[in-house]
């Protein structure tokens, strides 16, 4: 909901677009709180009990947090607290000026949250209830068509006055073209209220339909509000909680005692605060009658917040004004010196409570003795422990950022603590105005390889990591321990020691596409290579990026952890960086690394591939030397083997390479496929090159090749005709098939 943000858009413009602008807006709420309570303890008791109140609510743990934070709960409990002072002033609403005041404070409060009737319904109902004589007997007035059409014609010129200019803006929202008729019906009840004599019952629909229209404005949009409510509500709801667990009733009174007060605090004010009352309870009697407003303002938010599945102190936030009336009113049933006595008490120990969030001076005395005081959830002190300025690094990582690059830039984070997380770059990266995307790799949905590989900024840190999920955990873990693809492609480039001992590392990748996730075909045809990767590739076995930018695009997909290469064209010529390998290795190319495959081409025995232009990637087999094989004579009339070199044996998940001499004369269409056959005559592995002179094969055993023997079969055929051509008379075998030596393929 709007309200707050619409609210701070003066002091925005006032004290500048910043944290600390914003933040006024709250200062200056508190006080409109603090002036309430007085006025609304004036009403109901005295002004004495209202002066007091007054300096009591300002003194309270979560008034004082709520004023140095961001968050709704001063707007809102601003905004109960006025429609309580202009709920008791309305006399049931008999009174139509403090009538519609109530309907103009609830319709704020809506803006401002949800949650407003939460704490008015029990009071609403009360006065109604008071009252109920006036409104079930009370005639309604003549309605005069007069006046009902002045109403609907009010309302017309009100609705189309708003959605006319922005009648193009509405097509976007659920009701459409409809939120028009919707607003006309809104508004008719609350201008043929207006325009009726003064009753309880116009004062009531008035005031009620005054508070939905200004509500409307937002909900009648979001009229899907209710639905993204539950959603939200079982997102964020807490572990087990239910109406069958009785935490549920008991949690919001451990807010109080713990948030809102503090044990010591609690425990001098409360027995003394309560007494009285509990003692005219007792005999049937009421200190205030009209505090009743208060109590049940309190009880209505208690019933609802029980039974939801959220739990959080600030909740409670909004009967702080009402509950410090109480503590007053119960406080001056006590005789003087009495009273005087428990008064000093509570405001010296709440305020002193106050000053130990408000300086740092007595840190130590407060660390000392923490468990007397208010818990520290939303209360800080200013620069010691958490709130310590060393924290207050990510304005220099942002300027590094930016200051080694003029184009986009993209940062991972995979940090996510009080002090530092996604919220304070994103603030100052909309303040600054920075052309840097902050990319968030702690949650639970985040794809942390991926999204820390994507970026050419990552950020993490040693320590604790307790706010970062498992994913993120377990690649901050192997950032840590030397992942070598990591390790290859980024640099760190600066460290930031921080108070509570932990580390920050900033790494940059200087190499590679800066914001590979733009192009999503890509990535796809990425993602698919990589996962031929992980189906073919044995644990074991090096893959060999032939550039840093194929690196980051199939690497993003995680086809392996070790070994990994990661080659660079810039850096020289292909044969000066491949490392010197024996046995098989994956190499992935783009379009830049043609040379690199050519030379492989030359020096290794190419087997399977897979991919596409933009990325591909080979199985190769590497060896020093090869075992000649005795040729079998000859196999084709008028072609003959000359030689052939292997090796005998072969783990499955390797390359079997092959160099064979052909001698005779043959066609240019003519092709020789050799193949490895099992003893069941399964063709496990096979490779079809055109007819040379020195030809070489690598035929691939699949990692899921059982142990045993196997032939190394030759059949020649031609490539146009795709026919096979017969083997010469008396060759044993097949009248195609040649068979050549046995191979046998081991466990690895």
């Amino acid at each position: 909901t709007p309200g707050l943000y619409i609210a701070a858009q003066p002091f925005l413009h006032l004290f500048g677009f910043t944290m600390d602008g914003a933040q006024y807006l709250n200062v200056a709420l508190s006080a409109v709180v603090i002036v309430l309570t007085y006025c609304l303890g004036a009403a109901i008791a005295d002004r004495r009990v209202g002066l007091f109140a007054a300096l009591l609510v300002s003194l309270l743990p979560m008034m004082a947090a709520m004023a140095r934070l961001f968050y709704t709960e001063m707007f809102l409990t601003a905004a109960v607290a006025a429609n309580l002072l202009a709920l008791h002033k309305s006399d049931g609403f008999a009174r139509r000026s403090w009538s519609l005041a109530w309907g103009v404070s609830l319709g704020v409060g809506l803006l401002v949250k949800w949650t407003t009737p939460i704490y008015l319904w029990l009071p609403v109902l009360w006065a109604l209830w008071r009252n109920r004589s006036d409104f079930l007997r009370g005639r309604w007035p003549a309605w005069q068509g007069r006046r009902l059409l002045l109403a609907l014609l009010a309302a017309f010129v009100i609705a189309t006055l708003w959605c006319w200019p922005n009648r193009f803006q509405a097509e976007a929202f659920l009701l459409g073209r409809y939120l028009w008729p919707a607003w006309i019906l809104i508004l008719t009840p609350a201008t043929l209220g207006l325009a009726l004599p003064s009753s309880r019952r116009t004062n009531l629909v008035a005031a009620l339909f005054v508070g939905l229209s200004i509500a409307s404005l937002w909900y009648l949009p979001h009229v899907d509000i209710g639905l993204r409510l539950f959603i939200e509500d079982e997102a964020r709801g807490q572990e087990g909680a239910g109406l069958l667990n009785p935490d549920n009733y008991l949690r919001y009174f451990r807010h109080l005692y713990f948030a809102h007060f503090g044990p010591l605090a609690f425990w001098l004010i409360a027995p003394s605060a309560l007494w009285p009352w509990l003692r005219a309870w007792s005999r049937r009697q009421s200190l205030n009658p009209s505090a009743t407003l208060l109590w049940l303002n309190i009880a209505s938010a208690l019933i609802v917040l029980s039974l939801i599945a959220q739990q959080n102190a600030r909740n409670l936030v909004p009967v702080l004004p009402g509950m410090a009336i109480l503590c007053a009113i119960g406080l001056w049933q006590h005789q003087p010196p009495l009273r005087w006595l428990f008064g000093g008490v509570w405001v010296a120990v709440l305020g002193v409570q106050l000053l130990l969030y408000t300086v740092d001076a007595p840190f130590d005395f407060y660390r000392s003795t923490q468990p007397f005081w208010a818990s520290r959830q939303y209360l800080k002190q200013p620069a010691v422990s958490e709130t310590d300025p060393g924290y207050w690094v990510a304005p220099h990582i942002l300027e590094t950022i930016v200051q080694n690059s003029d184009a986009p830039q993209r940062l991972t984070l995979l940090v996510n603590t009080h002090q530092i997380h996604r919220g304070v770059f994103k603030y100052l990266v909309e303040e600054k105005r920075l052309d840097v995307v902050i990319e968030d790799a702690t949650e639970t949905e985040s794809t942390a390889w991926r999204d820390v590989l994507a970026a050419p900024w990552v950020l993490i840190k040693d320590g604790a990591n307790r706010n970062v999920a498992v994913e993120g955990q377990a690649v901050i873990e192997r950032i840590f321990s030397g992942d070598p693809l990591f390790g290859i492609l980024y640099n760190e480039v600066a460290t930031y020691p921080l108070p509570d001992r932990d580390t920050l590392y900033l790494y940059h990748r200087l190499k590679g596409p800066g914001h590979p996730d733009a192009d999503l075909t890509r990535l796809t045809k990425a993602a698919e290579l990589s996962a031929w990767l992980k189906e073919v590739r044995r644990p074991n076995i090096p893959l060999i990026y032939s550039t840093p930018d194929v690196a980051v695009w199939v690497g993003m997909h995680d086809p392996a952890q070790t070994p990994v290469i990661v080659l660079d064209p810039a850096q020289g010529a292909p044969s000066g960086q491949f490392p010197a390998l024996q046995g098989a290795a994956f190499v992935v190319f783009d379009q830049n690394a043609l040379e690199l495959e050519q030379w492989l081409d030359q020096q290794a025995f190419r087997s399977v591939d897979f991919g596409d232009d933009d990325a591909w990637a080979v199985l190769y087999g590497f060896v020093d030397a090869l075992e000649e094989k005795q040729p079998m004579g000859p196999q084709w009339e008028g072609i003959e083997l000359h030689k052939l070199q292997t090796l005998s044996q072969i783990h499955s998940g390797e390359v079997l390479p092959i160099e064979a001499q052909i001698g005779g004369e043959w066609l240019p269409q003519y092709k020789l496929s050799l193949r490895l056959i099992a003893s069941d005559g399964v063709i496990i592995a096979s490779q079809d090159r055109s007819l040379a002179e020195v030809m070489r094969f690598g035929l691939f055993a699949p990692p899921q090749s059982q142990p045993g023997n196997y032939w190394l079969v030759a059949v020649l055929y031609d490539a146009e005709r795709m026919v096979n051509i017969p083997v010469a008379s008396g060759v044993e075998g097949s009248p195609v098939e040649v068979k050549l030596t046995t191979i046998q393929i081991v466990d690895p």
